[in-house]
């Protein structure tokens, strides 16, 4: 039976466009590429999600608009379960312009969604009670998401209670949360991930071994830190480990994080060593970085695979 995984917040719209150059200045056009419209934050989680073999459910919020059909198409499309998402009447999608030149740089140009705020639903808690894992993000902690933060604590309270792992990626949006709404969720955590910037600016800690320790006191039983280029880290309290990356062409970095945390939520719950997550995460983000796109452009199960093979490594069966 296929390892079922959930995700919580609202689900986003992405319009990918590529363009020679950033930055944009006044009075100096260009001409976009291409523009697409793809599945983007926790919606990259999802596809890859699916796309390893995890049966991957979202719960959460889409608006009654355009982008929000567009997003639930990408997501079916994958197969990823939308039965307890929730299109509250006249609502907004959250939909990010994302600008992408040739060096691989990108700018986001969001609109927070808009509509009835959603709390807790009752029916929700016998989903909660009997997924695998259960992953969220800082983003889905704002005030402002349609998929009330309350919600989203109230969510994680069950599986903590019922020992379900749950996996929380910081984002650069945790510095402007309320930070006890931040640290309550950090208590519930099992999987701590942040980018090395991401988890300075929270600990106010530079080395990122030492930043992982403090937060190992808070509760979580694994610390996952994305060193991009550099590969990752990964602390518990009894040991660590610094996994190299894969070197490739790098043609997109958006998207590539919530790939990655995909990754390492299918190696914990096959339970890898820390140097397979690593491995197997490192891979993942770099199949994605060398695409262009987020949501159904990311890399298909075959092509990590396949570079994990280049390399020696077999993480299926079959390779």
């Amino acid at each position: 039976m296929a390892l079922q995984v959930v995700s919580l917040g609202d689900l986003v719209a992405d319009l990918i466009v590529p363009i020679a150059s950033l930055p944009l200045r006044p009075e100096e056009h260009q001409v976009a590429r291409d523009i697409l419209i793809e599945a983007g934050g926790t919606g990259n989680f999802l596809v890859l999600a699916a796309r390893l073999g995890m049966h991957a459910k979202a719960l959460g919020v889409v608006g009654q608009d355009f982008y929000g059909e567009q997003v639930r198409a990408v997501l079916r499309q994958e197969g990823v379960d939308l039965d307890s998402v929730v299109v509250p009447p006249r609502s907004r999608t959250t939909t990010s312009i994302v600008l992408v030149d040739d060096a691989a740089r990108h700018v986001f140009v969001w609109m927070r969604g808009t509509g009835e705020q959603q709390s807790f639903n009752p029916a929700w808690r016998p989903l909660v009670e009997h997924v695998d894992a259960i992953f969220t993000t800082g983003y889905a902690l704002q005030p402002t998401a349609t998929f009330a933060p309350a919600a989203v604590k109230t969510c994680l309270a069950i599986a903590h209670a019922q020992r379900i792992p749950v996996f929380f990626d910081l984002g650069p949006a945790a510095v402007h949360i309320n930070r006890a709404d931040i640290n309550a969720v950090i208590s519930q955590t099992t999987v701590f991930l942040a980018t090395k910037e991401e988890l300075s600016a929270w600990t106010g800690i530079d080395d990122p071994r030492r930043a992982a320790g403090q937060l190992l006191a808070q509760g979580p039983s694994m610390i996952i830190v994305k060193l991009g280029s550099r590969g990752c880290l990964i602390v518990t309290a009894e040991q660590h480990a610094l996994i190299d990356p894969f070197r490739v062409a790098v043609r997109n970095t958006a998207g590539a994080g919530d790939a990655f945390s995909a990754a390492c939520v299918y190696g914990y719950l096959q339970a890898f060593s820390l140097d397979q997550i690593g491995l197997f995460a490192n891979a993942v983000g770099a199949a994605s970085v060398a695409k262009l796109g987020t949501g159904t452009c990311l890399p298909q199960k075959q092509e990590i695979a396949l570079l994990l093979a280049e390399h020696g490594h077999a993480f299926f069966e079959g390779q």
